[in-house]
């Protein structure tokens, strides 16, 4: 199964036909991102998430989730990413998780690429630590009435000023 990313990324629609595109940079100024920190690069303030009657513990990290993640690892900033992605369905949002130079398309594409995933997709991703950064990402989708797609990806990380970003994705 052919893996076709929104950037080359693991936001993939898979199946999808279409190959890696090269890097891209974004048009999207930061006033539509919110704030940036010290050296230009946005700072994603995720909503709070719903209250829960049964506590709830971070997942481990190659656990298949469809968390919201957050920017603390490599594991969850790529948790981070497909939450905006698949749930959110937001792609400044996304683009805000990915380096400046990273291989995500610019938001508008991305956008565009989004809107293509049906709505209501559910989305499992699982991460696995290859190297310091660097990961091997098994995405599995379940679009309504379709069957069940998955892809698996390798996908880089970068830390910077204490917050993770994702950077580059592969086949």
């Amino acid at each position: 199964m052919a893996v076709a990313v929104a950037g080359t990324g693991i936001v993939a629609t898979l199946g999808s036909g279409e190959g890696d595109q090269a890097p891209a940079t974004d048009t999207v100024t930061t006033e539509a991102l919110g704030p940036t920190d010290e050296n230009g690069l946005p700072i994603l303030k995720l909503p709070d998430a719903e209250p829960s009657e049964t506590p709830t513990t971070a997942p481990a990290e190659e656990a298949c989730r469809s968390d919201r993640g957050d920017q603390e690892s490599g594991a969850d900033v790529i948790a981070a990413f497909n939450y905006a992605y698949y749930v959110e369905r937001n792609a400044a949002a996304a683009r805000a998780l990915a380096t400046p130079s990273s291989t995500v398309q610019p938001v508008p594409d991305l956008q565009k690429t989004i809107d293509q995933v049906p709505a209501g997709t559910a989305h499992c991703v699982k991460s696995i630590a290859l190297s310091e950064g660097v990961y091997l990402v098994d995405l599995s989708l379940n679009a309504p009435d379709q069957p069940a797609k998955r892809g698996t990806l390798t996908v880089t990380t970068q830390k910077i000023d204490n917050r993770w970003y994702v950077d580059a994705f592969k086949d």
